[in-house]
């Protein structure tokens, strides 16, 4: 083996020997370890022996506060979102109503309510999109985009 090869599979063996001890260490340990420390250098210094600052870590106030503003109780008792409510409205007034009549369709959501499967909705989308367009090619244009298909004449 070369002489370069050789110094370089050295120096790697001896950086994975010393530096590595096989446990993670991440920036909550260190802080964990670095609390730990003070309450004990803050115990002999005041010569309290208090085993409960010594054995349970200090509680993380800005923790706590990130938990509790996505808990799921603090969701339910401030209500829907917007965005929830435009939803729960267009499935009820447009969504729903575009296949009510449809016993195939009506089949189709029995079958996917026993059985998940996203190509059920990509389907029944597709069909939404036809229905909508249908419509749409049934309804008069009114005056406004009757105007507004008129070409533009200057500015």
């Amino acid at each position: 083996m070369s002489k370069a090869l050789k110094i370089s599979f050295f120096l790697l063996s001896t950086f994975l020997l010393l530096g590595c001890s096989g446990k993670n260490i991440t920036l909550q340990n260190y802080a964990d370890k670095w609390l730990t420390q003070k309450a004990q250098e803050e115990n002999s210094h005041t010569n309290k022996t208090s085993s409960d600052k010594l054995t349970k870590p200090r509680k993380n106030s800005a923790a706590d506060i990130a938990w509790s503003s996505t808990s799921k109780a603090d969701i339910h008792n401030k209500g829907k979102g917007n965005l929830q409510d435009q939803l729960d409205t267009w499935s009820q007034e447009e969504w729903n109503p575009a296949f009510k009549g449809n016993l195939e369709q009506t089949k189709k959501d029995k079958d996917a309510n026993e059985h998940f499967t996203l190509q059920h909705y990509f389907d029944k989308s597709h069909d939404y999109l036809k229905i909508k367009e249908n419509e749409n090619k049934l309804k008069k244009p009114s005056h406004y985009e009757t105007i507004r298909k008129l070409p533009v004449i200057g500015e």
